[in-house]
C-alpha cells in the first residue's frame, strides 16, 4: 500500500476503519500467495461459508453488510443460476486504489453459501468487474446433484438483526 492509497483511505471516515482490511486483503495476502491468491482466496471464501452457515439469501445479504464485505444484490435466479451484484463504498474503493482486489474470498463464500441454501452443488466465478461504476457481478452455478461435502457445518450462524438497515413505517 502505497502512502497515496493510505492516505485516500484514512481519509474516507466510510472507509477508515477498513484500513486493517485493505492491508492485509490487497496488500499482504497478494505478496505472499503470488499468482495463487485468487485460487486461495475463493477455498478461504468456501471455507469461512462451512463454519458461517446462513439460512437464506437475505441471511448472505445481511452477512456481506455486517461484515463490510459490500453491498449483495441478488440480480437472477434460475434452476441452474444465481447472479449477484456486489457494490458499495468498499467495493468501488478497493476497485480504484488496487491493481488487482481480490474479489475471490466474496465469490468462494457466495458459492458455498447457495449450494447450503439451495441444497444443490455450486460454484460461482467473477462474470465482470465494473471499476467506473464500483460494482463487480458474480454468478453461482448450480449442479443438479446434491452435495456430499464430509465438512458442512449442521447448525446455522444466527445473525444479530438489531442494527441492520430495515424499512421502518413512521
Amino acid at each position: 500500500m502505497d502512502n497515496e492509497t493510505y492516505n485516500t483511505i484514512i481519509r474516507n471516515p466510510q472507509l477508515a476503519d477498513l484500513l486493517g482490511q485493505a492491508l492485509i486483503r490487497d496488500d499482504l495476502m497478494p505478496s505472499i500467495l503470488g499468482s495463487d491468491n485468487h485460487e486461495i482466496s475463493y477455498w478461504a471464501g468456501k471455507h469461512l461459508a462451512r463454519n458461517h452457515r446462513l439460512a437464506n439469501f437475505d441471511d448472505l445479504i445481511a452477512f456481506f453488510e455486517q461484515f463490510k464485505l459490500g453491498s449483495l444484490k441478488l440480480l437472477k435466479q434460475t434452476s441452474r443460476q444465481i447472479s449477484w451484484q456486489l457494490s458499495g463504498e468498499i467495493v468501488k474503493s478497493r476497485l480504484d486504489l488496487f491493481d488487482d482486489p481480490d474479489f475471490y474470498l466474496e465469490t468462494g463464500f457466495i458459492a458455498q453459501s447457495c449450494q447450503y441454501i439451495t441444497d444443490q452443488t455450486a460454484e460461482a466465478e467473477i462474470e465482470k468487474t465494473s471499476p467506473n461504476k464500483g460494482i463487480v457481478l458474480i454468478d453461482a452455478f448450480l449442479g443438479k446433484d446434491k452435495p456430499t461435502d464430509d465438512q458442512e457445518s449442521t447448525s446455522i450462524f444466527k445473525l444479530n438483526q438489531s442494527g441492520v438497515n430495515s424499512a421502518d413505517d413512521d
